[in-house]
């Protein structure tokens, strides 16, 4: 298992990056996330089956608490 925790300011796409990753979509909409969501991907690597945790966080300053 492998977590990943996407950091950053508001507006700046890490919610595109973690779609783009985990299911191979993207949205012209914007649509913010609140709290924090995640996503799981699962992939194979010369043999070894791998799981992601994909932490997507939200950039407002009211959610800083939440990210540490």
């Amino acid at each position: 298992m492998m977590k990943v925790l996407y950091l950053g300011d508001a507006k700046v796409g890490k919610s595109s990056i973690v779609s783009r990753y985990a299911d191979n979509t993207f949205s012209e909409n914007y649509i913010s996330t609140v709290g924090v969501d995640f996503k799981v991907k699962t992939f194979v690597k010369e043999g070894f089956a791998f799981k992601s945790q994909l932490w997507d966080t939200a950039g407002q300053e009211r959610f800083k608490a939440i990210t540490h």
